[in-house]
């Protein structure tokens, strides 16, 4: 692991920061490679370090008694993973692991909350960021109850592709179930569906988006609504 070098960033908060605050971070921020579920924070505690990805994405769940999952977000490059650090006390019901690898920069969660006390740059642009998570978070919500799951596996597959960067996703059934809270034969079937459309090609686990204005055909309102609201946030 080393630390951050002067250049800025391609994680896109740090990439926005002044570069005064910047090299404040410089030398708390440490560089780290990341595996595909490796788990950043945990649901029953609080967040160890505060990460900001520059390659490849993680997923925010959370879960019952019994190990029933459902996604609330994906994250990218585009925001930071363990924010929570700012608030003192809580309740910790949110996990967070990698559904690819990636890496990064970490930061001690005590530097973090320090710099976003100061209410400089920093403080606004995380705030911006938790606010398109709660929109996020807010409009999957409605998606899973209301909308069938080609709609939701449709949003689920462009939201991802959007955060990766890339038209391939290293995505298995199993987790894509898991993820929209669906049985695994509903995504096989609705999968081969989108696969006889040409939208989509499968493979061992590797899908890859073929036809993108298709899938947005079929996707609802909600890919529309969470994809503006982190563009939106992102220019604050």
């Amino acid at each position: 692991m080393s630390t951050a070098s002067p250049q800025k960033s391609k994680n896109s908060l740090l990439a926005a920061l002044p570069e005064a605050e910047y090299e404040r971070l410089i030398p708390h921020l440490t560089r780290v490679s990341i595996s595909k579920g490796e788990v950043l924070h945990k649901s029953d505690e609080p967040p160890q370090d505060v990460y900001f990805l520059e390659d490849g994405v993680a997923s925010l769940t959370v879960s019952t008694d019994i190990g029933e999952k459902l996604q609330l977000s994906i994250v990218g490059n585009e925001s930071v993973v363990g924010e929570r650090a700012i608030f003192k006390d809580g309740v910790f019901i949110i996990k967070c692991a990698m559904l690819t690898d990636g890496s990064g920069y970490k930061i001690p969660p005590k530097v973090f909350h320090k710099e976003f006390d100061r209410g400089d740059v920093l403080h606004d642009l995380v705030l911006s960021r938790m606010e398109a998570r709660i929109t996020e978070t807010a409009q999957t919500a409605l998606c899973n109850q209301m909308h069938d799951v080609e709609q939701r596996l449709s949003r689920w597959l462009l939201i991802f592709a959007d955060r990766l960067h890339s038209e391939e996703l290293p995505a298995k059934q199993e987790l894509i179930a898991d993820m929209l809270g669906v049985t695994r034969s509903e995504i096989s079937r609705t999968a081969g569906e989108f696969r006889k459309l040409g939208l989509i090609t499968y493979s061992r686990g590797h899908l890859t988006i073929t036809k993108r204005a298709g899938l947005k055909d079929k996707a609802c309102e909600c890919y529309r609504v969470i994809k503006t609201g982190i563009e939106e946030f992102a220019k604050k």
